[in-house]
């Protein structure tokens, strides 16, 4: 495994978990799109903890939080929040070289570029560099749904679609 990946991956977690405030200042200033298709093998915001049980079936790791009450679930390469029973974010990343590789609904994976995203995803997004990291982000203000894109120098590392407005401490 890349340690580069790795460091990468958990700076990105704390950026995107940290600054749900920032990420919300370019709410009002960023066109919406459609994300309503967005999925990882048919589990969306909103499925059950049991769609993704039957879909993926036994979790690698279980992390049960108490405040905010949530849950997280992880397997290779995508890992599920909760609140609810109900799924609040998908999170998808590389822990090594040989994890599955997930696709957004416009087929956008780890590995593809900045160009590439916004190809498929069009120029209404918004930018923002933490510690480093380039982000790029998207909003589906009729569904709710936020989708943000974490580079390195040159590609995508992680991927995180979540529910506007839902407060997590992970």
């Amino acid at each position: 495994m890349k340690i580069t990946t790795v460091i990468s991956t958990i700076i990105m977690l704390f950026l995107i978990i940290g600054c749900e405030q920032e990420t919300m200042d370019f709410y009002e200033s960023t066109d919406g799109i459609d994300l309503s298709g967005e999925n990882i093998d048919s589990i969306s915001i909103h499925s059950s903890e049991n769609d993704v049980l039957n879909t993926f079936g036994k979790p690698m790791e279980v992390e049960e939080i108490e405040d905010p009450k949530s849950k997280y679930l992880s397997y290779d390469g995508v890992e599920f929040g909760f609140a609810d029973d109900r799924v609040m974010r998908l999170f998808i990343r590389r822990t090594h070289e040989n994890s599955k590789i997930y696709e957004t609904a416009e087929e956008i994976k780890v590995g593809d570029t900045k160009e590439q995203v916004i190809r498929e995803y069009g120029e209404n997004y918004y930018e923002r560099v933490e510690s480093g990291l380039d982000t790029l982000g998207y909003f589906d203000k009729d569904n709710r749904i936020n989708i943000e894109f974490g580079f390195n120098e040159k590609e995508v590392i992680a991927v995180i679609i979540k529910e506007i407005g839902w407060k997590e401490d992970h």
